[in-house]
Order: C-alpha cells, then sequence, then structure tokens
C-alpha cells in the first residue's frame, strides 16, 4: 500500500504520467531479453495442434520461454511428460535467424530455419500403392 501526500505544486496528471513512462520503459526493456513465437509461427502451431487433438493423439500443451529459446510443449496424457517440444532458439542481436527443433525425450528429432518445414514432420503423407 503506498500512501501519496499531495503538495500543492504536484497533480494527479503528473503522478499518472510518470507511472505510465515508467511501465511502459519495462515492459519493453522485457521484451528484448525473451524470444517469442511470432504470430505466424504460433497461428501455425496452434493449427497443427487443433487436428491432432481431434484426431486424439494429443491433449494438452505448454509455453515457456527463456532467455534464448521459447518452447512449445505437447502432452498426450496432462500430467505425463511432454512427448514432443517445438523449439525456437536465437542468439540474441541474431532474431531474424532463428532456429527451429522438434525435441522427442531430449533428442533432436528435426532441426530447420522453418517453421514450416519443422511442422510438415507431423503431416501424413498419402501415397499411392499399385497392387498386382
Amino acid at each position: 500500500m503506498t500512501i501519496l501526500k499531495f503538495n500543492k505544486e504536484i497533480s494527479l496528471d503528473k503522478i499518472e504520467k510518470s507511472n505510465r513512462s515508467g511501465s511502459r520503459s519495462v515492459i519493453t526493456n522485457n521484451s528484448k531479453k525473451f524470444i517469442f513465437f511470432s504470430k505466424y509461427e504460433l497461428t501455425s502451431i496452434l493449427n497443427l495442434y487443433s487436428k491432432q487433438v481431434s484426431k486424439g493423439f494429443w491433449k494438452d500443451y505448454a509455453l515457456d520461454s527463456s532467455g534464448n529459446a521459447a518452447i512449445f510443449s505437447i502432452y498426450k496424457h496432462s500430467q505425463d511428460k511432454p512427448i514432443y517440444q517445438i523449439i525456437k532458439k536465437s542468439i540474441k542481436g541474431f532474431r531474424n535467424m532463428p532456429d527451429f527443433f522438434i525435441t522427442k525425450d531430449k533428442e533432436i528429432i528435426n532441426k530447420s530455419r522453418e517453421i514450416s518445414i519443422i511442422l510438415s514432420k507431423f503431416e501424413k503423407k498419402l501415397s499411392i500403392r499399385k497392387y498386382l
């Protein structure tokens, strides 16, 4: 709880302006420290996730963010460890060139610079077989 003492020279407008400008700097400084999924990347991941949920393969997900990685974890059961993790890693200063990984039990399954190539691993390919 904060107690404010008002002087004749200080107005309520000045206090609100100083609070607003201070909170903006905190928000912009924090966003530079973490790697996040872009809107396109997250939309692509969630589209794939919704297809897999409707088929009954996946049940739950979690989003994590650390200093140089954003992680989308996929669960078959909500109390298990993740079956897959989609990881976006980037070195600070090189945000335009992230690396994407798919891991399963800490083993890298697929690696690429584009999210669409990574997610295509989960799409089932139709194959035509010729029977004699």
